[in-house]
């Protein structure tokens, strides 16, 4: 019994720690810049038009920022879409990321979406 919990413990750890340092580091960067020439999401449809991918939408939501792979839409939480921080930007780039994977079929992603399902 104390093996399981011992177990429990380290998996919660390994799971919660790693969690808690992205969200401090977004915390710690999600201050606007004057120096910054476009928001989170102008930047994530710059990046789209890049590669090539003008059928992905980006769109703003509430649910929490992520990669709609059956919509073909990145979505962003307001301040990440209409924000002009590191944050927004590096959240942004994130979720594009996704978008680039699902264009060539990264099987890791396909597998994600099929359990997340």
């Amino acid at each position: 019994m104390a093996i399981l919990l011992i177990l429990l413990a380290i998996v919660l750890v390994l799971a919660v720690l790693p969690q808690m340092w992205v969200r401090r580091a977004i915390e710690r960067h999600a201050g606007e810049r004057a120096d910054f020439p476009g928001s989170g999401a102008e930047f994530a449809r710059h990046v789209l038009d890049g590669m090539k991918l003008h059928h992905v939408k980006v769109e703003e939501t509430k649910l929490g920022d992520h990669y709609d792979p059956d919509a073909k839409a990145v979505r962003l939480l307001p301040q990440h879409f209409k924000g002009r921080s590191l944050a927004a930007v590096v959240i942004a780039a994130h979720e594009v990321g996704h978008a680039m994977q699902d264009a060539t079929g990264y099987a890791p992603l396909a597998a994600r979406t099929r359990i997340a399902r």
